[in-house]
């Protein structure tokens, strides 16, 4: 089992016991739907419960990918599921990878849960690939999805003005990114920051 301690948050596999709350965080009427891609339906009753029925077989065999697609976002104190991190290819034929990270609890976000989770999730997806980048999408009404790029000391690379609809308001679509060598570099200043404190 793979765990990435942090100080408020860890990242680690699943466990059989994240079911639950998992298929409870998937019904339509919890909040952070609002906010992560709001222009997508959220998933039906059906599929939400065949996603947790691939989760379920994947874990009943005990096997994980060598490189992780997806990890849970637990509580550092409690363990608790409180959202997940994950990528995908936006291109696999150029070798272009894309993050995504959803914190569903409500009671979780302004803590900097979500910065230390990306953090979490970007050294580990830079020391176990050759990614030569990494980005991640969101639009610019989730001021707090724009604002953890920029805590980090991601660039953004892309705004594309009034490219989507959210509850009749019109927004522009944000992706922001780092290089593998950006990330170094800001990993180093943020450590030598840190023990100049």
């Amino acid at each position: 089992m793979l765990t990435l301690e942090g100080t408020k948050v860890r990242l680690r596999d699943w466990h059989a016991a994240d079911l639950s709350a998992y298929r409870e965080w998937l019904r339509p009427h919890q909040e952070w739907h609002q906010w992560d891609g709001p222009y997508f339906p959220p998933l039906t009753t059906q599929e939400a419960d065949a996603a947790l029925a691939r989760l379920a077989e994947q874990l009943s065999t005990g096997e994980s990918p060598e490189v992780r697609r997806r990890m849970v976002i637990a509580d550092a104190l409690t363990d608790h599921l409180v959202g997940t991190v994950s990528w995908h290819w936006e291109s696999e034929e150029t070798e272009w990878p894309r993050a995504g990270i959803t914190v569903y609890d409500p009671s979780q976000r302004g803590r900097g849960v979500g910065s230390e989770a990306l953090t979490l999730w970007v050294d580990y997806l830079f020391a176990v690939t050759g990614f030569r980048r990494l980005d991640f999408s969101t639009w610019s009404g989730n001021l707090a999805m724009c604002s953890v790029g920029l805590k980090l000391g991601w660039t953004e690379e892309a705004r594309f003005r009034d490219a989507r609809v959210v509850r009749g308001v019109v927004y522009d679509s944000v992706v922001s990114g780092v290089t593998r060598a950006q990330w170094a570099e800001l990993r180093l200043h943020s450590s030598s920051q840190s023990a100049n404190y």
